[in-house]
């Protein structure tokens, strides 16, 4: 499987696609081909802020993480503190997206670590 780094056309003309990463998505596999073992939520503000919620189902613990966000050129960047993590957007629309770590290729085994997968959460 081959992933480009062409972000999808949006089907509505003259949308700005940055509009679209605003709000919370949940990260989701395909369950046949991937088990996801807890739940991972990021939330984008349009103040730049960015709050990704992790829980682990099998330990029991949960994380919030508080970040700043830029998103130019199809590059997504979170920064905390002086640490930063930048994904290429592979393809976003109003309710899907995905991305790779900036100098990762994307492999079956990088799922959720260099590769993610989002929906839109609809609460």
């Amino acid at each position: 499987m081959t992933l480009s780094g062409c972000m999808k056309e949006s089907p509505e003309k003259g949308v700005n696609r940055d509009v679209w990463l605003i709000g919370s998505w949940y990260e989701y596999y395909d369950p046949t081909v991937f088990s996801f073992d807890g739940s991972s939520v990021v939330t984008f503000s349009a103040d730049g802020a960015a709050l990704w919620h992790y829980a682990d189902f099998l330990g029991g613990g949960s994380s919030d993480y508080d970040y700043r966000y830029t998103f130019e050129k199809n590059i997504v960047t979170l920064t905390s503190g002086n640490e930063s993590e930048a994904y290429e957007v592979l393809f976003l629309n109003k309710d899907e997206m995905a991305w790779q770590r900036v100098g990762t290729t994307y492999s079956k085994g990088s799922w959720a670590s260099d590769y993610k997968h989002f929906l839109r959460s609809k609460d």
